[in-house]
């Protein structure tokens, strides 16, 4: 299970080619954990109900957090 979550990872970061080094190593750490890149610990979702991918919606996330500010 583990090697496919990495290669999982691998694939999504191709998709998300803007990734920063920030981003990445805390998709690492969720990754080790044994979850999805194509999911979060924010539970957001997109306006299908479709949960966005991990960075996605840790972008998502701090943008609403600057709007708060």
């Amino acid at each position: 299970m583990k090697n496919y979550l990495i290669n999982e990872m691998k694939h999504y970061l191709t998709l998300v080619p803007d990734a920063s080094e920030e981003e990445i190593s805390e998709l690492k750490e969720w990754i080790a954990e044994g979850n999805s890149p194509y999911a979060n610990p924010w539970y957001i979702a997109d306006e299908h109900g479709i949960e966005l991918p991990f960075i996605q919606a840790r972008r998502e996330i701090f943008s609403l957090a600057d709007d708060i500010d």
